[in-house]
């Protein structure tokens, strides 16, 4: 992404880029999921984001099938990669889905959260790549994935308690008679809140360092000074550094709040 920053800028301060005459036009270019301009992947409806998540996709296949390998024709402690995937892995378990879900259900949602957690992470880490694309901070992706996270909830609601109680169980009890059809509407309403929140939260995160660097280094274009190198270069690159940190505490916050919707459907002391 940042490789052919530099150039457009450039074009855009001049005025004379090819459909990018201002900052805001060249900042849009990279951060809107836009097609690829390719016959092939124009017909098959595959745009940047789509890209990027068989990207991801692929890679975590491969990574995790080598370290399930590994890990199996391994006699010792896991080392390395393997280990921190290990980590993570544990991690989710024994800090989001167990406390969140008891020990049963826990353990059952485990491999859901894990999978969430894995490709927001990764998607989120591909999007420094320069060249590359966050898919995460497309609201589509990103809508998808709270869409899982809805399903998921009224799924398990409906197992655990039936298609009954789990209606029921929006309306606590002891609500007066009088005020409880207004009770389930708002309860209704908070449900698909929740995917909303998750949507726009994601999304919006990851969009947003990337505006901030783009214009950090658009500052050397627009002022036409390399007098602002010395502050924009380095206040770019931490905050690059700080989207490193974001990317993992993105997807911790997504893995972590999809834990505790479905918990609260199905741990019974909820």
């Amino acid at each position: 992404m940042m490789r052919n920053l530099p150039l457009a800028l450039l074009a855009a301060a001049e005025g004379g880029g090819h459909g990018e005459e201002t900052l805001a036009g060249v900042m849009m270019h990279h951060i809107t999921n836009s097609e690829l301009n390719h016959p092939v992947l124009d017909a098959w409806g595959i745009s940047k984001a789509v890209l990027m998540m068989m990207i991801a996709s692929g890679f975590l296949i491969v990574l995790l099938g080598w370290s399930l390998r590994k890990s199996r024709i391994s006699r010792g402690a896991p080392s390395g990669v393997t280990n921190a995937i290990e980590s993570l892995a544990v991690f989710v378990r024994d800090e989001i889905a167990i406390p969140n879900m008891g020990s049963r259900y826990g353990l059952l949602f485990t491999p859901f959260l894990l999978t969430l957690f894995f490709f927001i992470l990764t998607c989120n880490l591909l999007g420094l790549v320069p060249g590359a694309y966050t898919a995460t901070s497309n609201l589509n992706v990103t809508a998808a994935l709270a869409l899982l996270t809805l399903g998921m909830i009224i799924v398990s609601g409906m197992v655990v308690q039936g298609p009954v109680g789990y209606l029921k169980h929006m309306v606590p009890p002891g609500t007066p008679l009088l005020v409880a059809p207004m009770v389930f509407v708002i309860e209704l309403l908070g449900l698909f809140v929740k995917p909303i929140a998750l949507t726009i939260r994601l999304g919006a995160n990851m969009t947003a360092g990337h505006i901030v660097i783009f214009v950090m280094i658009g500052f050397i274009f627009i002022f036409e000074s390399f007098l602002v190198v010395p502050l924009a270069v380095p206040l770019a690159v931490a905050m690059n550094l700080l989207e490193l940190i974001v990317a993992f505490i993105q997807a911790y916050v997504f893995t972590l709040l999809t834990g505790i919707f479905i918990g609260m459907v199905t741990h019974s002391s909820h």
